[in-house]
């Protein structure tokens, strides 16, 4: 596979099954440390802006202002929901700090629900983040442990220099958060500055008795008065938050500075550009912070000499990540953490400045002889077949032939031994040397990838996605495979429409809307979420999940391949389509452009033989498959059926109906 002269793997201590076991249960809470726990305190301060009354202090005049404590509960929270947002290090001290704020402030928060609600919040947060903070330590202790002694660098092994260029500084981070405080400073001192003006037209001020007129939906109070001077009724709109507000023909103090009218005592209100101040200086401070670790980072000794490290097996995802596994684990195993690599480099065999050597060089950088430094690609692809911007190896994938999709499947779920130095969780930098795996890679790559260590990720392709997507590919080969030779005597595939019985289809919305109503009533609560938004939520998707199931119809004929679901229908080519097969009970349909679409197969073969004709979903994935490979074969004649009725207008019907029965339940 590769060249006598290629380096060898660097030897390292293996991270074995019993490790890997190890550091996984002591990395407790670490899939929950992300940055949606930031939604955790939005959620709270959504409540407690519903159920906290307005906490007001008020002058002798009857005019009132937010308290202090009141407004820097809020703003505490919002600094919460930053400061995890931005993950920043101290993050597990937040929820900590802000819980003995909002409970010790005077006037923070008033009713029980929202005190013992953010307990509750602050509690969990603070369990989640300290749990993955100290499970993040003890798991580093462990790899420490395993890691010693050092191992040195491949190019350092080789006599060479480091080929990784250190990063430069951070001048960006710098200036833009120095921008920001320098900004942040500025809405105080404006505000300083305006409270100056105000103390001094407030002096100039002469004092006058209006009336107080309508008020009116915002609140805002019409007051008519005699000028100090003489002169017309004039009159003044006061928008003033009031402890008993004026009713009509009520004396109302005012304050007259030549055009500036205000009421007595409505003085200027520092709190909104101290506001504005720390809601900027806040992003500037977390810019400066990350700047300063990354400065600190830099001054460290780069990747020269010997590191510890540890020898693992990597493997890929479907997203092109790398997955980390035990060395000695099974290659198809669930991987520990996930390594996103950033800056490469590659083992070139006439990198060296000379050009007669080898050496670590940039992988961008061009050599003489820079084939011999990358392997067959296992699939290869007619380049007149491919756009310029098809360079994802997914667009590659969802374009491949079925034949070619099965070998390229079969290469990506390949793992490699590699070394990670440094480990993860550290306070630097790891390198991940390791042999090519990825389409394109060199046959050596050292990768730097960033200390943290990533969950894997959570999405539908996961390993159970991955086996159907590799048997969607095998079963439409083998249908090509088992397909009828061109031939004058070879007859085209039969059109076909596929369907579920008609009283079905026009009877699942609704019935499903008349027993999720049923629901509600029986269910009736109170509260805007318990009565209407979450009815309106689970109702809907109850009602669309039953149609999607008992309401689709499919078409292929000369015109390609029609489909029809709850609320809509849907054409496609028949070169659009790229597989087809039926994989545990699933029905599926790829597309080239990467989308799919399934029906479940189950379902519709009980229901179809009860109510209607016999359904066989392998039929129908044998005709869509043979159909979109051979044009030979495609079906000769047009069905002119139009789908989607009825189900199309009942359905939505249906929906609108729902919606309008539970808000109405809740209005009335």
């Amino acid at each position: 596979m590769f060249p006598s002269d290629a380096p060898p793997l660097p030897s390292a201590a293996p991270l074995t099954v019993a490790a890997a076991y190890r550091w996984r249960t002591a990395r407790t809470a670490w899939r929950l440390d992300g940055r949606w726990l930031a939604l955790l305190p939005v959620a709270f301060a959504v409540l407690a802006t519903a159920v906290e009354p307005s906490a007001a202090r008020c002058n002798a005049q009857g005019v009132c202002r937010d308290t202090w404590g009141s407004a820097l509960a809020g703003w505490s929270v919002l600094a919460e929901v930053v400061l995890l947002a931005a993950r920043v290090r101290i993050r597990a001290l937040v929820a900590p700090v802000v819980l003995v704020l909002l409970w010790y402030l005077p006037e923070g928060l008033v009713t029980p629900l929202a005190r013992w609600s953010a307990v509750l919040v602050h509690v969990l947060l603070a369990a989640v983040l300290l749990g993955a903070e100290a499970g993040r330590r003890r798991a580093r202790q462990q790899l420490d442990e395993l890691m010693a002694p050092p191992v040195p660098f491949p190019w350092t092994a080789a006599g060479a220099p480091s080929p990784v260029l250190r990063d430069g500084p951070p001048v960006l981070r710098r200036a833009l958060g120095a921008l920001l405080l320098l900004v942040a400073a500025a809405f105080p001192l404006y505000g300083l500055w305006a409270q100056a003006r105000a103390d001094a037209a407030d002096e100039r001020a002469a004092r006058v008795t209006g009336t107080a007129g309508t008020t009116d939906r915002d609140g805002v109070l019409t007051v008519r008065f005699q000028p100090p001077g003489g002169g017309p009724e004039r009159t003044a709109a006061l928008d003033v938050w009031w402890q008993r507000r004026p009713q009509p023909g009520e004396p109302v103090p005012l304050l007259v500075d030549g055009g500036s009218v205000h009421a007595l005592g409505d003085d200027y209100d520092l709190s909104g550009q101290l506001s504005a101040g720390g809601l900027i200086a806040l992003p500037g401070l977390v810019l400066l912070g990350s700047a300063a670790v990354a400065t600190a980072r830099r001054e460290r000794p780069a990747f020269e000499g010997s590191a510890p490290a540890l020898a693992v097996r990597v493997r890929a995802d479907a997203r092109g990540d790398l997955l980390v596994q035990p060395l000695d684990g099974p290659p198809d195993g669930p991987g520990l953490w996930r390594l996103v690599e950033r800056d490469r480099y590659r083992w070139a065999r006439y990198g060296a400045p000379d050009g007669e050597g080898p050496a670590w060089v940039p992988e961008h950088l061009e050599t003489d002889g820079d084939d011999a430094d990358y392997p067959d690609p296992p699939v290869h692809l007619d380049p007149d077949d491919l756009d310029e911007e098809d360079e994802d190896d997914e667009e590659l994938l969802d374009r491949a032939t079925p034949d070619e999709a099965v070998a390229w499947l079969a290469h990506a779920g390949r793992s490699v031994p590699a070394v990670l130095y440094r480990g993860p969780d550290g306070a630097d930098h790891q390198v991940l040397v390791r042999p090519g795996l990825l389409d394109c890679d060199p046959l050596w790559v050292a990768a730097v990838v960033a200390p943290a260590a990533r969950a894997p990720r959570l999405s539908r392709r996961t390993e159970h996605y991955r086996e159907r997507e590799l048997a969607v590919a095998v079963l439409t080969a083998e249908t090509l495979a088992a397909a009828p030779e061109a031939g004058p005597g070879t007859e085209p595939v039969a059109a076909r429409r596929w369907e579920m019985p008609t009283p079905l289809r026009a009877a699942a919305g609704p019935l499903a809307a008349l027993v999720v109503a049923a629901a509600v009533v029986l269910l009736d609560d109170d509260g805007w979420w318990e009565n209407l938004l979450r009815p309106l939520w689970i109702g809907s998707m109850a009602i669309i999940a039953c149609a999607q199931t008992l309401s689709w119809q499919v078409v292929a004929d000369r015109d390609g391949l029609r489909v029809a679901t709850a609320l809509r229908t849907r054409s496609f080519r028949w070169a659009e389509i790229n597989a087809a097969a039926v994989h545990r009970n699933l029905l599926t349909i790829r597309l080239r452009g990467g989308g799919e679409f399934s029906f479940a197969s189950r379902p519709a073969v009980w229901l179809a033989g009860h109510f209607g004709d016999r359904y066989d979903p392998v039929a129908l994935a044998r005709t869509v498959a043979t159909a979109a490979h051979r044009p030979d074969l495609r079906p000769d004649r047009a069905l002119p059926d139009r789908l989607g009725g009825p189900q199309h207008l009942v359905n939505r019907l249906a929906l609108a109906g729902y919606a309008v029965f539970t808000v109405a339940h809740y209005a009335l």
